[in-house]
């Protein structure tokens, strides 16, 4: 059984140890983790003998309480996202996983060496609820390896996976498609967790994603960063076409233009979001790929995508236009969907800071009409947190995501 949802405050660490070493033993991170426990006044154990679990949450004469509910692998391989993670983690509100370990994969200084090197830190954080309730503390394991021992960090990494708990892998980075240690901690993970606006303008990552979501063979459960993001636009425009009067625009849509950040300093992109918007509205209105994404003379992309309407296909003209302009440093930056023919139409949502999306609607059978919505982007705090307690498929965006990978080149 997992502790209560809780809201708490940013985990600061209880007790900590670190050291170095050639070797990576299992059984010592244990160790050292049941020493912490000990510390803390906990059983012999600190409630957790290695490969098994007890049914006791509360220690210390109910003075804190062990989180019991995942295991999550984190991996970095850049100082932005060691920092990234470990923020991410200490701020988790209502939900902390029972243990985090994080592998970092950057190369050592010492480039000319041939000899392995771990760099071990383990610690326990509490965080502190508002309500006088028991302080929730969980365990933090960091591994830092050199680029030579990376491809072995799976083997050794899964014997400190605590047993009877779901396993989670939140690769932040954009790197995941092309690096081994990736394909192979899938083999010992039952969730993952990306943010493809990090794959900047490499729309092959979609495609990696893609061949994820193999339904015939124990499909891995994704989830990303970016689709969060897409929640508010997604709201919007479903909205749009909430009234029984303009929902006859739906058939007679002619055009879908989308503007999205080009590359930013950061090396993310707003390109995924853009395919993943298309994806999302083609699978939810059953339209088709009729051929792949095509570059336009004039920047972007173009396709036609064609929509199924009794015996006759009607086609869609797709445009996707990178902005550069000092305003686009957001993933999307517009939205446009114009119908024609009997029911015309045109629907817009655009992004003008980091909270308001401003929408606006025109059709013959309702005046103009233009709104402020309050849209806030979620932290990567609440974005985790939310994924960490997604157990189940997420239809919607696999479909979405299938559907976006039909348009890469």
């Amino acid at each position: 059984m997992a502790p209560a949802m809780t809201t708490t405050t940013e985990a600061r660490p209880a007790f900590a140890t670190a050291w170095e070493t050639d070797i990576l033993d299992a059984g010592a991170i244990q160790d050292e983790l049941n020493k912490l426990w000990a510390t803390l006044g906990g059983p012999r154990h600190g409630g957790q003998a290695p490969g098994e679990m007890v049914a006791e949450e509360r220690y210390g004469g109910g003075q804190f309480m062990r989180a019991n509910t995942l295991n999550l692998l984190a991996v970095a391989d850049t100082d932005k996202h060691i920092r990234l993670i470990e923020e991410t983690v200490r701020n988790l509100t209502d939900l902390q996983p029972s243990r985090t370990i994080i592998l970092i994969t950057r190369p050592t200084s010492d480039t000319d060496s041939n000899e392995t090197h771990f760099d071990v830190r383990v610690e326990l954080l509490e965080s502190t609820t508002p309500k006088g309730e028991p302080s929730v503390r969980f365990e933090v394991v960091t591994i830092r390896s050199d680029g030579q021992t990376s491809g072995n960090l799976p083997s050794l990494v899964t014997p400190l996976l605590v047993a009877e708990l779901s396993d989670f892998l939140w690769w932040p980075s954009g790197t995941f498609p092309r690096h081994t240690l990736f394909h192979d901690l899938l083999g010992i993970v039952d969730r993952l967790i990306v943010d493809s606006a990090q794959l900047g303008r490499d729309a092959s990552g979609i495609d990696t994603l893609r061949s994820l979501l193999d339904y015939d063979s124990g499909a891995h459960l994704l989830g990303d960063f970016t689709w969060h993001r897409l929640s508010p636009w997604r709201q919007l425009l479903a909205q749009f076409f909430d009234p029984p009067n303009v929902q006859p625009c739906l058939d007679t849509i002619e055009q879908v233009s989308i503007a999205y950040a080009d590359v930013r300093r950061d090396g993310s992109s707003g390109f995924p979001a853009a395919l993943l918007t298309v994806g999302w509205l083609a699978s939810r209105l059953n339209w088709e790929v009729i051929e792949q994404l095509e570059r336009r003379r004039s920047g972007g992309w173009w396709a036609p995508l064609r929509a199924r309407t009794g015996d006759h296909g009607r086609e869609i003209e797709l445009r996707l236009t990178p902005d550069t302009s000092p305003h686009a440093v957001f993933s999307l930056r517009k939205v446009q969907i114009i119908a024609g023919g009997d029911a015309p139409g045109q629907f817009t949502i655009e992004r003008t800071d980091s909270d308001d999306l401003i929408t606006s609607s025109e059709s013959p059978s309702m005046p103009p009409v233009s709104r402020m919505v309050y849209a806030r982007r979620p932290t990567d705090q609440r974005m985790l947190g939310a994924e960490l307690q997604r157990f189940g498929r997420d239809r919607i965006f696999e479909e979405a995501l299938a559907l976006a990978a039909k348009l890469i080149p």
